[in-house]
């Protein structure tokens, strides 16, 4: 039984740790690679090298035009204007494309850009929503231990909640068997009654401590499920947040809370 809570003790801490690690991490997700093709348009990444920022961005920017086979040989100019891409030409050439996000690295010879950025298939084409957002929503994984960080992207944390949660479990089956036991050798041999007491008594203390720490993690599971942040993802379309809304309403017969699901 010792053995069981010492390796609850060990693992507990863990339940938080790679939230840690991952708020130290400064480097979008994104830099590495990503490429997504929408319906209306193509989400992907670019990067440049220059002397300076504005040559960096300005390179990538060029970039887009030529990964999206819009480049047609003519002389092109390409600038950036905020999140807006900016292509002219002496041809009918147009490029609508805008920027979701940009990351700027030093380098011993000048600067790096990296841009996600979103291009239109058709300039007359809408821009589906993208979002970068740690935001997941709560769903059913939040009431089975650990799925929900799994889910979210921090493995560590929902393996060590998992184990936790089954640890907890086999100490309560454990030591209820043995409270059992001792309880049915007390009107087996009741001259050894008062040591067999004595011994139930401690397993059902250990029970209901395995009871306390399950219950502790699986509160812990649902609250952390609901309130902590996952890792990065991009979304293409509308948020969880922006399809379901609650809000409560007053009227002159009643008074409550109204659910909407926008699709």
């Amino acid at each position: 039984m010792k053995k069981i809570y010492l390796i609850i003790m060990l693992l507990f801490p863990l339940l938080t740790t790679e939230t840690k690690a991952a708020n130290l991490a400064e480097r979008p997700f994104w830099i590495n690679g990503y490429f997504k093709e929408a319906s209306n348009s193509y989400i992907e990444v670019v990067s440049a090298s220059g002397n300076d920022f504005q040559e960096a961005r300005e390179k990538a920017a060029r970039e887009i035009v030529k990964r999206r086979s819009l480049a047609t040989g003519a002389d092109v100019r390409v600038s950036i204007n905020n999140q807006n891409l900016t292509i002219t030409s002496e041809h009918n050439l147009i490029v609508k494309a805008r920027v979701i996000d940009e990351y700027v690295e030093h380098t011993y010879n000048g600067y790096r850009v990296y841009i996600l950025v979103q291009t239109a298939k058709n300039p007359t084409y809408d821009y589906e929503p993208v979002n970068i957002s740690d935001y997941y929503g709560l769903s059913a994984r939040a009431f089975i231990p650990g799925m929900a960080q799994i889910y979210k992207g921090s493995k560590i944390k929902g393996t060590s909640i998992i184990i936790t949660e089954i640890l907890s479990i086999a100490g309560i089956i454990i030591c209820e068997n043995q409270r059992s036991s001792y309880k049915n050798k007390i009107i087996e041999q009741p001259k050894f009654a008062k040591e067999y007491s004595n011994k139930a008594t401690n397993w059902e203390t250990g029970r209901n401590i395995a009871i306390g720490a399950a219950a502790c993690v699986y509160a812990y599971n649902i609250i952390d499920a609901i309130v902590a942040k996952g890792k990065k993802r991009i979304i293409i379309g509308k948020t969880d947040k922006e399809k379901f809304a609650i809000s409560p309403y007053v009227s002159t017969n009643a008074t409550g809370i109204s659910f909407a699901f926008h699709f």
